[in-house]
């Protein structure tokens, strides 16, 4: 998501705010019961009219025993705070579960501009991992796979106001050249789930276009599902 994608994301959290239309939405932010929760899952479908649709799976602990299950929902703001393994607060009543992102980052000391913000409940829970519109799958399965070691990152600036885009400094492993080589991706989108993980030393999963070698792909859903079976996801 750009510069225009994140202000578009602001504007929605007015539809979901508790205490508008949605009665069922306020008796769950005041009646339901808040526990633990762990992201299993994340997928992001890519809408060209409207932001991103974003549902995340949860496995919660309730009083009555585990719960898996998955809700439409914009974790606004720092959803960087929420990649995938991440320990969340979560409540749940009569079927219906949400994030409670305002409990969950006072925990980490950040005040929320906004009350309980949330979509529907899915009937059927979505599969383990990530499952990202924003990826090219398309480069990702037909590119020569290899690791690439992050060397440098800067974020882009636009008009003053940073975003989701940084310019990413890559060492890679290239057989076709005969060794390692440097490629720099100027202004790469990394969704919020993989923030934390585009640091210097850390290696991404990517995939090389055959044609046109200085064409990289970082598959930011296996880094992301990586990181979340070593532990090293981090809110």
């Amino acid at each position: 998501m750009n510069l225009l994608g994140d202000l578009v994301s602001d504007a929605l959290s007015n539809l979901f705010v508790t205490g508008g239309n949605d009665k069922a939405l306020r008796r769950l932010a005041e009646e339901g019961e808040l526990v633990p929760a762990t992201i299993y899952a994340i997928k992001v479908v890519v809408k060209s009219d409207a932001a991103d649709e974003w549902t995340y799976g949860i496995d919660l602990v309730t009083s009555g025993g585990p719960l898996r299950a998955s809700v439409r929902q914009q974790l606004i703001p720092d959803a960087w705070r929420a990649p995938l393994g991440a320990r969340v607060l979560a409540r749940h009543l009569d079927g219906r579960v949400a994030i409670d992102w305002p409990a969950t980052l006072a925990e980490a000391g950040v005040e929320s501009p906004t009350g309980l913000l949330a979509g529907k409940t899915l009937k059927a829970p979505l599969e383990p991992g990530v499952v990202d519109g924003n990826v090219n799958a398309k480069r990702l399965r037909t590119g020569t796979r290899t690791e690439a070691e992050v060397l440098a990152v800067e974020e882009v600036v636009v008009m003053g106001m940073p975003t989701h885009s940084r310019r990413i400094e890559l060492r890679l492993a290239d057989a076709a050249v005969g060794g390692p080589r440097t490629v720099v991706l100027k202004n790469e989108n990394v969704p919020p789930y993989a923030q934390s993980l585009v640091r210097v030393g850390a290696r991404l999963p990517v995939a090389v276009d055959p044609g046109r070698p200085d064409r990289v792909t970082i598959d930011w859903p296996a880094a992301a599902e990586a990181a979340a079976a070593a532990g090293t996801a981090r809110r």
